[in-house]
C-alpha cells in the first residue's frame, strides 16, 4: 500500500517538477526579466501559503480520498493550460495561471500523501516508510530536469508541458488502484464543540523546534530551485545542461535517502539536521564562484547529499511530536512555511539579481545556514532540558 502511495506522489511530483522547470525556463526563452520568472516560481506558492493550514485541517476531518482527487484534477488542469495556450502567442498569462493551479494541486496530493505514510507506518518503521517516500521525491526531482531540458532542446517547450500532462494522467490511473483501499478516517475524532487552535501547536517546543529548522531547510531548496535555472541560464548552460545540474542534486538526494533507514541507527533526527545546515551553508558559499559544469556539478551533487537528509527526519520528528488527531494541521503548517518561503524568496531572489548579482545571494544563504546551525548544535546539546 505504501509503495503504490509512493508511486503515485512521485509520478504527480515529477509532473510538478517538470512544470515548474519548463515554466521559468519557457519564460526566460520569452524574454522575461529575473523578477517575472522570480514572480511566476513565487505563485506556485501563493495559494497554499494561505490555505495549507486549513487544507491540513480539512484532511484531518474528510480522510484521504477527496482530498487526492481534487488536487490530481487541478494538477491536471494546469499542466493542459500551456499546451492549449502557448506563450509565444499570448506571453506569460498562461504560465501565470498554470502555475497557480499546479501549486494547489500538489499542495492538496502532498498533505494527503504525506499523512498516508504516517499512518499506516508504526513507530518503529516510520522513518523508513518517511525515507521511501523522500525517495520517491528525489527520483522524480532526478528523472524530471533532464526529461523536461532533453524535451525542450529536441521537442520544444510544448512538448515539454505534454509530458508534464501525461504524467498527471497516469497519477490518476495509479489513484483509482488506491481507492478502495484508501482509510475513510484517520481515527481519533475530535469532541463535538472542541475548538482547536493553531497557535496551540506551535506554542509546544517540540513542535515549533521542528517547523523552524523546517523553514530554513525550506529556503535552502528555494535558493536550489531558482537560482540553478537563472545562474545556468546566466552563464551560459544548455537547457539540457541545466537538467542534469538540477538531476545531479537529487541523484544525490535519492543516495542519502536511501542510506537513511541504516545511518538513523547511528545519528539521531537533529544530528542530521545540523549537519544539513552546515552542508548547505559550505555548498552556497562556494557555489558562485564557478562558471563551468563540471565543478558545479560537484558542489550540486554535494549540496544534495545535504538537504536530502532533511525531510525524511523532520517529518519522523513531526508525526512523533505532534498530538493525536493534529498531524493534518501541523503538515499545513509546515507547508504554509514552506509555501511562504516559496512566493517571497523567488521574487526577493528575482530583484536582488538585478540590483546586486548573484554572488551576495549566495553568500546571505550561507551565512544563514551557518548561524542556524549553530543554534541547532546547541539546541542538540541541551537536549530535551529545551523542550
Amino acid at each position: 500500500m505504501i509503495a503504490r502511495i509512493v508511486l503515485l506522489t512521485v509520478l504527480l511530483h515529477m509532473a510538478f517538477a517538470s512544470m515548474r522547470m519548463t515554466a521559468s525556463l519557457d519564460a526566460l526563452a520569452h524574454h522575461a526579466d529575473p523578477f517575472e520568472v522570480g514572480l511566476l516560481m513565487g505563485l506556485i506558492a501563493l495559494c497554499p501559503m494561505f490555505l495549507a493550514i486549513a487544507c491540513g485541517r480539512w484532511v484531518d476531518r474528510v480522510g484521504s480520498k477527496i482530498p487526492l482527487v481534487l488536487g490530481s484534477l487541478v494538477l491536471f488542469v494546469g499542466a493542459l493550460i500551456p499546451i492549449l495556450i502557448p506563450t509565444q502567442r499570448v506571453g506569460l498569462a498562461p504560465l501565470y495561471a498554470s502555475c497557480s493551479l499546479i501549486g494547489i494541486g500538489f499542495m492538496c496530493v502532498h498533505l494527503v500523501s504525506q499523512q498516508l505514510v504516517g499512518h499506516l507506518s508504526t513507530a518503529k518503521n516510520r522513518t523508513g516508510a518517511f525515507s521511501l517516500l523522500a525517495m520517491g521525491f528525489a527520483a522524480s526531482g532526478l528523472f524530471s530536469p533532464l526529461i523536461s531540458g532533453y524535451m525542450i532542446d529536441h521537442l520544444g517547450y510544448r512538448w515539454a508541458f505534454g509530458g508534464s500532462f501525461a504524467l498527471t494522467a497516469m497519477g490518476f490511473l495509479v489513484f483509482l488502484t488506491l481507492l478502495p483501499n484508501l482509510p475513510a478516517a484517520w481515527g481519533a475524532p475530535k469532541k463535538a464543540g472542541e475548538r482547536q487552535r493553531t497557535m496551540d501547536l506551535l506554542k509546544l517546543p517540540r513542535v515549533r523546534n521542528v517547523l523552524l529548522v523546517s523553514a530554513l531547510v525550506s529556503m535552502a531548496w528555494d535558493l536550489q530551485n531558482f537560482m540553478f535555472p537563472v545562474y545556468g541560464h546566466a552563464i551560459g548552460l544548455s537547457a539540457s545542461e541545466i537538467g542534469w545540474l538540477v538531476a545531479t542534486f537529487f541523484s544525490a538526494s535519492f543516495l542519502v535517502r536511501f542510506l537513511l533507514p541504516i545511518l538513523s541507527h547511528y545519528i539521531t533526527e537533529w544530528q542530521f539536521l545540523f549537519g544539513v545546515l552546515v552542508i548547505a551553508c559550505g555548498c552556497y558559499a562556494v557555489f558562485p564562484l564557478f562558471d563551468t559544469l563540471t565543478p558545479l556539478l560537484i558542489i550540486a551533487f554535494v549540496l544534495g547529499l545535504g538537504l536530502g537528509a532533511s525531510q525524511p527526519n523532520v517529518m519522523s520528528l513531526l508525526h512523533t511530536q505532534t498530538p493525536e488527531g493534529r498531524v493534518g494541521e501541523a503538515l499545513g503548517i509546515r507547508t504554509m512555511l514552506m509555501n511562504a518561503s516559496h512566493t517571497g524568496l523567488p521574487l526577493l531572489f528575482g530583484v536582488l539579481t538585478g540590483a546586486i548579482g548573484v554572488f551576495w545571494i549566495f553568500m546571505a544563504m550561507a551565512a544563514l545556514m551557518g548561524v542556524s546551525s549553530i543554534a541547532v548544535l546547541r539546541r542538540d546539546k541541551d537536549g530535551e532540558t529545551n523542550d
